[in-house]
């Protein structure tokens, strides 16, 4: 199939870089993805922390007081004022964030008192995954289909949780912060990046590949036909053309070579 050297060597040039190409964009694209969805997933993390920071905060105060309460939804009312504790306050918060473009969350509860706390499939099985793996456990999944990252991490019971809900023990796990986020825009960002990569990437292969071939060409190739011509030559008694070279290499040893037998056959045939 191949006969030269020349395609034998272009042909193995190329099957090489191919490969190292392929391998290298397999590599970044894997490390892309990889990066893209630990800046969500980091985004997730630091807002479950807020939301920690603020349970953590209201609990402490015993709740927030709101003045002139509409509906049914506090623990005390006194006067012109009512009181919400945590996990109504979360409530309310996540109803809020329904909408939000950036992210959106609820609190849930294996056994929830309100429909809005009641967990999906996903946050189901985390629930029962916290009583296992313990408190520290975070658990997402990047979900193609609906384009957004799930992330769930337990809420774990506090001292100030037990005023008023006097059945949880401290350090139990009684529900989770479960947090969604679009990542529309990341899977935009991975593809456009891998576009700009592929045209990078195939164009530096052609470069780097018609380069080798052309040096290839020029350091072996040509003084190697060179040479066949000359030698066909001096097989022909046309020993007026001189090989001698000052290249040190294998084709310079070589050219020399066919010098010293062409000055040979001309000494014998004077």
């Amino acid at each position: 199939m191949f006969k030269s050297i020349q395609a034998k060597v272009n042909a193995i040039i190329t099957v090489v870089l191919v490969l190292v190409f392929l391998f290298f964009s397999f590599f970044l694209d894997a490390k892309l993805r990889e990066n893209a969805w630990q800046q969500k997933i980091k985004q997730a993390q630091l807002l479950y922390q807020q939301l920690s920071f603020l349970k953590t905060y209201i609990g402490k105060h015993r709740g927030i007081w709101i003045k002139n309460p509409k509906g049914d939804d506090f623990i005390l009312k006194e006067g012109n004022f009512g009181r919400k504790n945590t996990s109504i306050v979360l409530g309310d918060l996540s109803e809020q964030a329904v909408g939000n473009d950036m992210y959106n969350f609820k609190v849930v509860s294996p056994n929830p008192i309100k429909k809005r706390n009641k967990a999906d499939a996903f946050e189901t099985q985390a629930l029962m995954q916290f009583k296992t793996k313990g408190t520290d456990t975070e658990i997402y999944k990047i979900d193609k289909k609906d384009k957004v990252l799930r992330y769930i991490k337990p809420m774990i019971t506090k001292e100030f949780c037990i005023k008023c809900h006097p059945e949880y023990t401290v350090g139990d796990i009684n529900g989770g912060i479960s947090i969604t986020i679009p990542i529309q825009d990341t899977l935009k960002e991975i593809r456009s990046s891998r576009i700009y990569f592929g045209i990078f990437g195939i164009s530096t292969l052609i470069i780097v590949l018609v380069s080798l071939i052309l040096i290839l060409s020029n350091i072996v190739t040509k003084p190697i036909k060179q040479l066949t011509d000359r030698a066909e030559k001096i097989s022909t008694c046309d020993i007026s053309i001189s090989t001698a070279t000052e290249r040190e290499d294998e084709i310079g040893a070589l050219s020399n070579a066919i010098e010293r037998l062409r000055i040979s056959i001309k000494k014998l045939m004077k």
